[in-house]
């Protein structure tokens, strides 16, 4: 399967209501129907776009703002395709004699890994999970395969054991612009040429030495430095393992798509090797922060790190944060298309659709995926200080909700007052999230001048009734009733100051 000529990209019809099919890259990128993605996985859908637009970022990729906006707008003919596939089409093949897509020839390993290793989170040897079986999967088709492969390099932990991760990390977030349909969303994250220099001065495309790791492999020991050894293609489908898939001896349907028997894949071969990574790629699709630490910056990108939702991190998504500004602690430097996004005006007063995905890790292993649609109003580029103050009127309410929680459960000694001796707040916390994060993403899609008051309102009136629920249990003890009275009016208090202030 090569993924420039091959019917590849599942995909359903008519916006994602239409009959699901098998879609070529030239029909996608030619074609003026409306394509969704169709997997049965947020995380695989995710890297799927992920992985078509890292593709058309490299071949297609746009002079200025003009011709990005015309490829937004109108789909590409084919002599046009043809012409700009024509240069890249050995780099995409998964069964190329010595160059496959994102893997290795020759791998040596003492023992075959489980084809179900690469779809991250499934168990696989000891490690089991509630819902899903050791072997659940046992065969992947060439589509399936080829999403996983470039999803466990991009986004996932390390394989462990001395496997080296990812150049955003073990698990980075991605936030990406979401357009109408498939076609649209592509275009809508791949960056102009000056904006690719924004982040990698002195760029050429097409350069001999921007090649994929699978075209020039990591050397064993190699010292890399991010500024000189690793360009916008390389950089974009970095392969830090050794990996080789191995084709099923019959051929079978997909484990995950199902479908017509054809050739599948029953595991992989996975090796360890040495090499060293100096410095952080400016890598366009995470969220960079910024910290001076003893006169040194220090930079790193987000990840899901607490089991808080993903507006929480609403401010680092899309506003920009200076380092150079004595005010500001951290800087922050949102995803390139969504900064781009703010700069491109495409249809007049259009809201922002963010996608945002990534996985919660312990280590090597996978607790938890994140995968949400966030819209913004279509003020949103206005209102980025109106943006920032929600998210922080969030988590203050939480935070007032939580410590009064944790002091009923503890107690007042110098006062005498016993506590409820049960960490009531670690619950709280969870249900604060689960009761207002469809009150911010309405919020946050909502053009009002007074739409922050109505949300300290809101949270004031939540946090109020889980604090109750919570306590109310324990009411009938009389020893705990000075506990639960106190923390109850300095709740009331701190969420009446949250509100005045607002």
């Amino acid at each position: 399967m090569n993924l420039l000529y091959s019917a590849w990209i599942p995909v359903r019809a008519d916006n994602g209501v239409g009959p699901f099919r098998l879609l070529s890259y030239e029909e996608l990128l030619c074609g003026e129907e409306h394509w969704a993605i169709s997997l049965p996985r947020d995380d695989l859908e995710l890297a799927c776009i992920q992985l078509l637009m890292c593709i058309t970022q490299i071949v297609f990729l746009p002079t200025d703002d003009a011709a990005l906006r015309a490829f937004i707008t109108k789909p590409l003919n084919p002599e046009q395709f043809a012409d700009r596939i024509a240069p890249f089409g050995e780099w995409f093949d998964l069964d190329h004699p010595t160059q496959p897509f994102m893997q290795t020839r020759g791998v040596e390993a003492k023992e075959d890994t489980p084809i179900q290793k690469l779809l991250i989170g499934l168990p696989e040897g000891n490690n089991h999970a509630f819902f899903n079986e050791v072997g659940e999967v046992k065969r992947l088709g060439p589509t399936v395969a080829a999403i996983a492969l470039f999803n466990q390099a991009m986004n996932c932990p390390s394989f462990g054991g001395g496997f080296k991760g990812g150049l955003r990390g073990s698990a980075p977030v991605t936030t990406l612009v979401a357009g109408r349909d498939l076609r649209e969303t592509v275009w809508r994250n791949v960056l102009t040429l000056p904006r690719v220099r924004e982040r990698f001065p002195n760029y050429q495309p097409g350069a001999a030495d921007d090649v994929p790791t699978w075209i020039r492999p990591i050397r064993d020991k190699e010292i890399i430095h991010v500024s000189l050894d690793i360009k916008l293609a390389r950089g974009l489908f970095w392969q830090p393992a050794h990996v080789e898939l191995i084709k099923a001896a019959v051929e079978a349907s997909c484990d995950v798509l199902g479908g017509a028997a054809g050739a599948v894949y029953s595991g992989f071969r996975k090796e360890r090797f040495s090499f060293t990574v100096e410095g952080i790629w400016p890598h366009p699709h995470g969220i960079q922060i910024e910290s001076l630490k003893k006169g040194v910056i220090e930079k790193k990108f987000v990840s899901f790190t607490t089991t808080a939702p993903a507006w929480t991190l609403l401010s680092e998504f899309i506003v920009p944060r200076d380092l150079n500004n004595k005010d500001i602690k951290e800087g922050c430097v949102p995803a390139g298309p969504v900064i781009q996004a703010g700069e491109l005006l495409i249809r007049r007063r259009e809201k922002l659709h963010l996608i945002v995905g990534g996985y919660r890790n312990k280590q090597a292993s996978v607790l938890e995926r994140r995968h949400e649609l966030i819209s913004l109003a279509s003020s949103w580029q206005d209102n980025q200080g109106q943006i920032v103050r929600l998210v922080n009127l969030g988590k203050i309410a939480k935070k007032i909700l939580r410590g009064q929680l944790w002091f009923a459960a503890q107690g007042d000694k110098e006062r005498g007052m016993k506590g409820i001796g049960v960490s009531i707040h670690e619950p709280g916390e969870k249900i604060y999230y689960a009761r207002t994060e469809n009150l911010f993403y309405e919020l946050l899609d909502k053009e009002d001048d007074r739409v922050e008051e109505q949300l300290a309102r809101e949270l004031s009136a939540i946090c109020k009734a889980i604090f109750e629920e919570l306590t109310n249990p324990y009411t009938h003890k009389p020893e705990l009733i000075p506990i639960i009275a106190r923390t109850r009016r300095k709740l009331a208090r701190d969420l009446k100051e949250m509100r005045e202030k607002t």
